[in-house]
């Protein structure tokens, strides 16, 4: 992703203790703020699908572990779970079908319908199947997104709000070359009405350039609670952050919407240089959590290294990105309009109203701030290059890849793990100085050479 001096391929500012100060700051706003029980343990038949869409151009899949963003951490985190209560739909971000039409995809998020039919059809299979072995299920959904996953998350919930949970039995599926889902024709009645679904949305920094702008993304009735970070140090012009939610706690508690320090990738997880994106991903998770009785995610050690408590230069990724709006205005630019003036015609602004009915079917409570995994100091690292080696293959036995991850980078970062780095140069160094005795080659036939 970058050289040894820009790890993620652009410069980066040093995290201010005021620009650190937004996350606690964040955190008491989610504390004062309530949220729905969609899933209770106490109840046989609740169920909750967590529906992920990450960001564009980025996949669980495709991209290396320690670079998947909070999305896709989040996805693998329940996936893992094998709680036959709680399932996860994922879907990879825009252009990452690589290609013409990728690149297409980068620059347009044409693919914008087609991402949220794919959804769509992992969250109704997963239903008939809770449907199949408990007819009562009483089936909840939360939607969470990152950048223009995050506009497909919105949408999501419109898609939902308007066809219930439809019957996949039967049901005809187009896809293209791609493999994207093109267009489905479901067959009969559905299984749950339209707008009956309980639904919740957690958004990270939604930008929506390009096709999600041509769409309507007002959070439909069903939707009776959400969650969204934005990046207050995002610059690009074509990464303003549109305002799903309004910010702060509005709509009588139903939405809050807290602005932290960072970039947009920063916000929403991937960079190697990641302590801001774990703070984003830990306040998430925190939401996430008080959707269920029982937390069922876990947060991630917040680093204290200045070197990975930074800010990045997203500007600097491409050389046409341009910063006139934050240049002009000393802020981030915003979008307000969340639907284009053909599909709405009163409020485009904002949520459609809460469905009090859903509402009052829930249990609420304060959100409750989880703690955080101990950070390992310097002084913790592996003393001697055995005991991390000795450490990695322990996880690796285990199949824990966050330990590793954490083990091979804390080692190497501290201040013993430095040490043994420096040792190992040295005598590299001293190895190449060590002349060897010139080989004498037999004396060749002119005309051979």
């Amino acid at each position: 992703m970058g050289g040894e001096r820009h790890p993620d391929g652009v410069s980066t500012i040093t995290a201010t203790a005021s620009d650190l100060a937004s996350f606690p700051h964040a955190s008491e706003q989610l504390a004062g703020f309530s949220a729905p029980v969609l899933h209770d343990s106490g109840r046989s038949d609740d169920r909750l699908f967590i529906a992920a869409f990450d960001g564009t151009g980025n996949s669980m899949m495709r991209d290396a572990p320690e670079n998947h963003t909070n999305v896709a951490r989040i996805a693998k985190q329940i996936e893992s779970l094998r709680d036959p209560t709680i399932a996860q739909g994922y879907v990879e971000g825009p252009g990452t079908q690589g290609g013409l039409s990728g690149t297409y995809d980068l620059a347009s998020g044409y693919t914008y319908e087609a991402r949220m039919e794919d959804m769509y059809l992992q969250f109704v299979k997963q239903s008939a199947a809770w449907l199949k072995e408990n007819p009562g299920a009483d089936i909840r959904l939360a939607a969470i997104g990152f950048s223009r996953g995050a506009e497909q998350a919105a949408g999501f919930t419109r898609l939902v709000e308007e066809r219930g949970i439809k019957n996949p039995e039967g049901a005809q599926v187009t896809r293209d070359g791609d493999g994207r889902v093109l267009r489905v024709n479901y067959i009969g009645p559905p299984l749950r009405e339209p707008g009956t679904v309980i639904q919740a949305v957690g958004l990270f920094d939604p930008v929506g350039t390009g096709e999600p702008r041509d769409h309507d993304r007002r959070l439909p009735p069903s939707v009776v609670s959400g969650f969204q970070i934005t990046a207050d140090d995002e610059r690009r012009n074509l990464f303003q952050s549109t305002r799903v939610m309004d910010p702060g706690v509005t709509d009588g508690g139903r939405f809050l919407n807290v602005t932290v320090a960072g970039a947009h990738s920063d916000i929403g997880g991937g960079y190697s240089q990641d302590g801001i994106g774990i703070r984003s991903g830990n306040l998430m998770i925190d939401y996430l959590n008080a959707l269920s009785d029982t937390p069922y995610l876990e947060k991630r050690e917040e680093p204290i290294d200045s070197a990975r408590n930074v800010i990045h230069r997203s500007e600097e990724h491409q050389f046409f990105y341009r910063t006139s709006v934050y240049d002009k205005a000393g802020a981030r630019g915003m979008q307000e309009e969340l639907a284009p003036g053909t599909l709405c015609r009163i409020d485009c602004l904002d949520a459609q109203p809460r469905n009090q009915a859903l509402a009052r079917e829930l249990a609420w409570r304060p959100v409750e701030i989880g703690p955080v995994p101990e950070t390992r100091s310097d002084t913790a690292a592996p003393a001697r290059a055995g005991d991390m080696v000795e450490s990695l293959l322990d996880a690796a036995k285990r199949g824990d890849g966050a330990a590793i991850e954490r083990i091979s980078r804390d080692g190497l970062q501290g201040a013993a793990g430095q040490a043994w780095l420096q040792v190992g140069q040295q005598r590299l160094e001293a190895a190449s100085l060590v002349q060897t005795p010139a080989i004498e080659r037999p004396q060749e036939p002119a005309l051979a050479r």
